[in-house]
């Protein structure tokens, strides 16, 4: 775990160091261009045309100096605004999750024949107060053993959310968003959520924990839990891997059992760990997709709905 978060931090730390060696790398240039075109010394001597170059240095290196502090600026920006955003919805659920678990340990309207945990309650969020913020939010989902809790949106694509915010402002922190095929009214046969993987831990930053043996040895984490509009659900992982970029396990709708047995198959034979859940073609999945801590592949969790209640 210490190791983790330390390549975060390192990943961060890089970040941050190049865009402060460009800002004060470009301002040199700026200064060398200036002292050239003004030195009493060559003023006399040059001509325009052997001004061109260092007037070209000087207006670029200012171009790129202003460039860079904005970028600086807009990413402390947007990272302190999605740190507070995440604080105060994990605060909130945190307060609905204990009111809930009293209340459905007695009360489970159990519909599919599955022994989970005792201690294992719904999730049971009122997603109103969200709606009058973001209409296209169809559910909350919280992933146990990380601290991903957040509310779920759904746009007409799979792009909008990649670089908009849960109330629609322009970052590249995003938000966590559905495939635009899903249907949490009834759920598909694969139902899709994608997050971005930030560096601090926020949106699906987490995610990767799943590959960790810590995390995959507690039986306690292996669990996702979904409340939509209409119904609260409990999810069952079955497989976790790391994947170079394919959409192979994007399909959301199958055609025939045949495809669909195949493709269950195909996902629970990747995974890293052995779950021992058994998935067949009468179960409904939800998978979660985000990036790895480097960038260059995939980190992927398939879950088999469990249990089931409606509001």
């Amino acid at each position: 775990m210490k190791k983790n978060r330390n390549l975060k931090n390192n990943r961060s730390n890089n970040i941050i160091i190049s865009i402060i060696n460009k800002i004060f790398t470009f301002p040199k240039y700026f200064f060398i261009g200036i002292k050239f075109i003004f030195s009493d010394k060559k003023q006399k001597e040059l001509k325009m045309e052997d001004k061109i170059i260092p007037i070209i240095i000087s207006t670029l290196s200012i171009i790129t100096y202003l460039i860079c502090i904005f970028l600086l600026t807009r990413w402390y920006v947007q990272n302190n605004r999605n740190q507070k955003f995440a604080k105060q919805l994990n605060e909130e659920t945190s307060i609905i999750t204990e009111k809930e678990k009293s209340k459905n340990i007695t009360n489970k309207k159990a519909t599919y024949n599955y022994k989970y945990p005792d201690d294992l309650s719904f999730l049971n969020v009122n997603l109103d107060p969200y709606l009058r913020i973001n209409s296209e939010t169809v559910a909350w989902i919280q992933v146990n053993g990380t601290i991903i809790s957040y509310p779920v949106v759904q746009h007409k694509d799979n792009k909008y959310y990649l670089n908009h915010d849960f109330y629609k402002r322009k970052t590249e922190v995003g938000a966590i968003f559905a495939d635009y095929r899903d249907n949490f009214d009834e759920f598909n046969n694969n139902n899709i959520i994608y997050g971005h993987n930030i560096v601090n831990g926020t949106m699906f930053g987490q995610l990767p924990k799943v590959l960790r043996k810590s995390w995959q040895s507690n039986p306690n984490y292996h669990y996702i839990k979904l409340s939509t509009k209409k119904t609260n659900t409990i999810w069952k992982i079955f497989s976790v891997y790391e994947i170079t970029p394919t959409i192979d396990y994007l399909q959301s709708k199958f055609n025939s059992t045949e495809t669909y047995n195949d493709f269950i198959n195909l996902i629970k034979n990747r995974s890293s760990f052995d779950f021992q859940t058994e998935v067949n073609i009468n179960d409904k999945i939800i998978t979660l997709s985000t990036c790895n801590n480097i960038g260059n592949k995939r980190v992927v969790v398939h879950a088999k709905l469990i249990n089931l209640e409606k509001k």
